[in-house]
């Protein structure tokens, strides 16, 4: 369980389960409280173009595009151009890519979220495995099982 003091950075991949309003985000909103969470729910920058591009990719109609607006009015967005995200951008890539033997090169957009989450001390709520090997060096995360909502180990 996430403590109540600590901020939540939500994955792209949260956001779409949250869109599509089923038994997945019934568990998450049970569990976790995302979409009435008092303090609000971060999201990368990243996560507001990666949503709009899943928009497009997916062909949703009006009403989900207004649904995926409503959601991302409600959410904090974080900006990445702050220094230390591309500092810690620069360290998960160079962590992944370098350090870790074998190597776990991520994607662009995943490491900038992971690079978000470390620079503010939030927790990362994800579906992704791709985090794995950044927990708890650089992240806290909590990995979702995509099909019920529950936590994972």
């Amino acid at each position: 369980m996430i403590p109540a003091n600590v901020f939540i950075l939500l994955d792209t991949n949260i956001i779409l389960q949250l869109i599509r309003k089923n038994i997945v985000s019934e568990q998450l909103e049970s569990d976790y409280k995302l979409i009435s969470r008092p303090n609000g729910n971060l999201i990368s920058y990243v996560t507001v173009g990666e949503i709009y591009a899943l928009s497009l990719k997916f062909d949703w109609g009006k009403q989900k595009i207004d649904q995926m607006d409503d959601l991302l009015d409600a959410m904090v967005i974080i900006d990445i151009s702050e220094p230390e995200i591309a500092d810690n951008c620069a360290r998960i890539n160079h962590f992944s890519e370098k350090i870790m033997k074998p190597a776990r090169p991520m994607g662009q957009n995943d490491i900038w979220i992971a690079a978000t989450a470390a620079t503010l001390g939030a927790w990362l709520v994800t579906t992704d495995e791709d985090f794995e090997h950044l927990h708890p060096r650089y992240i806290q995360r909590i990995l979702i099982d995509a099909k019920t909502g529950e936590a994972r180990a």
